[in-house]
């Protein structure tokens, strides 16, 4: 294997770890926001998903809203 090879996968091997590293500090800050404001940390990762899906899109806030008026009407 040539040198420029080997740097290669050593660079993509330090990108994935330092993406490892920010997932955990992510994962450990919704940790510390949930228990802060007493919410589940899964619930705390749905709304920050709805919210990064309407920023980079919009839209679907009023979509997931219609979703669960529909599921609440086959409810009631």
């Amino acid at each position: 294997m040539d040198k420029a090879l080997r740097d290669g996968i050593d660079d993509i091997l330090n990108q994935r770890q330092k993406i490892k590293t920010l997932q955990e500090g992510i994962k450990e800050s919704v940790a510390v926001l949930a228990e802060r404001y007493d919410l589940k940390s899964t619930d705390l990762n749905k709304v920050i998903g709805l919210v990064e899906k309407e920023r980079g899109k919009g839209g679907v806030l009023a979509a997931e809203r219609g979703i669960l008026d529909t599921a609440e009407d086959a409810v009631l």
